[in-house]
């Protein structure tokens, strides 16, 4: 049987089968091509970095939910500053006012902290750049040098912009749910800068590394960092900035420190470990205002030209057990308090050890000084030997510049010449 045929309708057919079949088909296998391809990763690379303003380059990305980003081999290239950071991947969800990104491990090391201080810094001081919320979380996090058998935690840190203020959140959840806040209140566009108050609060219960808190306060490392990388700080901190002058509070503990790179650092030997405990410090207007402060390390040894300096810098008085033609004065075991004021800073025995600051076989290698020392002469204490004029740089500049300065003597009675 002969069937009609419209070439209206046939039209009609092939052009529906363009836009309903052949068409979508096109473009979804395009689609599919370009996110799989080179040009894709390029893009999404380049959009990361113009987001953090980090020199981040991606290994590879997929997509595995709807308006989600996954980075694989993600790296942060090393700089004069820190060591490369190595990220296994990345996954980014965007709405309209909120990034959110997610880790799945993250071993955080000196570098890793270094490059998230910078990022840090940059979101609270620039929130024309970085004007969106930003919530990451890491469902296992852990420090570099734990061993694999350590529990890792939860870390999220919540990055919050609203009118007029910025905060950053961090928590840790484990054992002891650690916390750090910084929240920064901007002045006005028709005030002064001055105006600008930033304040930091902190509670680490559990133990954090030295390195990694001195990378993030972008103290860089050097050849004794290394010596340090057992130490562990824990404690509370409440600290605020304003008009740029630093006021606030701290206690805490630093342990396992190991004193042969404590005096590498100032040009001397000695071995041992020693503890730290901060009963409590207080600063104000960028200087120490109140402190006391107890050392305590078991047996070990300092070479006789640091037991001279600590002797002349202290006016700590050397005992009958310390040997004047000996090369190291050995020692069973060490402690002092130390309280800083206006008056200077001023050794005492510790109540562990009561009659002396350093003891061999019961007898005394080192008794407390009778008064008070200026920080001019511990920071001499501190500085290599071989230096001519007054420390300009390393730990000995650091301590005159916040330490205390001494308070001027009472006028005596009578007529003065």
């Amino acid at each position: 049987m002969f069937i009609a045929r419209s070439q209206a309708r046939i039209r009609a057919a092939r052009i529906a089968f363009l836009l309903l079949a052949a068409i979508p088909t096109a473009v979804v296998v395009g689609w599919a091509g370009y996110i799989g391809s080179d040009a894709h990763r390029v893009a999404v690379e380049r959009a990361w970095q113009r987001a953090t303003g980090l020199p981040l380059t991606i290994g590879r990305i997929d997509h595995p939910r709807p308006g989600v980003i996954r980075g694989h081999d993600c790296l942060l290239p090393a700089t004069t500053e820190r060591p490369a950071v190595s990220i296994s991947a990345i996954e980014v969800e965007s709405s309209a006012d909120e990034d959110r990104v997610r880790l799945g491990s993250l071993a955080c090391d000196a570098a890793t902290a270094s490059a998230m201080a910078t990022l840090a810094r940059a979101w609270l001081m620039d929130p024309l750049r970085f004007d969106r919320t930003c919530i990451i979380d890491v469902t296992h996090f852990s420090w570099a040098d734990e061993p694999t058998a350590v529990d890792a935690a939860g870390l999220r840190i919540e990055c919050v912009a609203r009118a007029g203020s910025r905060a950053i959140r961090l928590v840790r959840r484990g054992d002891a749910d650690d916390e750090v806040r910084l929240v920064r209140q901007m002045p006005a566009p028709s005030n002064d800068a001055t105006d600008d108050r930033l304040e930091l609060d902190a509670s680490c219960l559990t133990p954090v590394p030295l390195a990694v808190l001195a990378a993030a306060g972008g103290v860089l490392a050097d050849g004794h960092a290394a010596g340090l990388a057992a130490a562990r700080v824990s404690g509370v901190l409440h600290a605020v900035r304003e008009a740029g002058r630093w006021r606030g509070t701290a206690q805490g503990r630093i342990a396992n420190v190991d004193l042969s790179a404590v005096a590498a650092s100032v040009g001397g030997r000695a071995i041992g470990q020693a503890t730290v405990d901060v009963t409590r410090i207080v600063w104000d207007d960028n200087r120490l205002s109140d402190g006391l402060v107890e050392c305590a390390t078991g047996s070990g040894w300092v070479d006789s030209r640091l037991f001279d300096r600590i002797v002349l810098a202290t006016g700590a008085r050397p005992g009958p057990a310390a040997v004047a033609e000996a090369e190291s004065r050995e020692f069973d075991m060490a402690a002092c308090l130390a309280t800083i004021g206006p008056a200077g800073v001023q050794f005492l025995p510790a109540p562990r050890l009561p009659n002396a600051l350093a003891i061999r076989d019961a007898a005394i290698v080192l008794a407390a000084p009778p008064a008070p020392v200026p920080g001019d002469r511990l920071a001499w204490m501190l500085t290599t030997p071989g230096t001519a004029f007054g420390p300009a740089a390393g730990p000995g500049a650091w301590l005159m510049s916040v330490l205390p300065p001494l308070a001027p003597p009472e006028p005596s009675a009578g007529r003065q010449f």
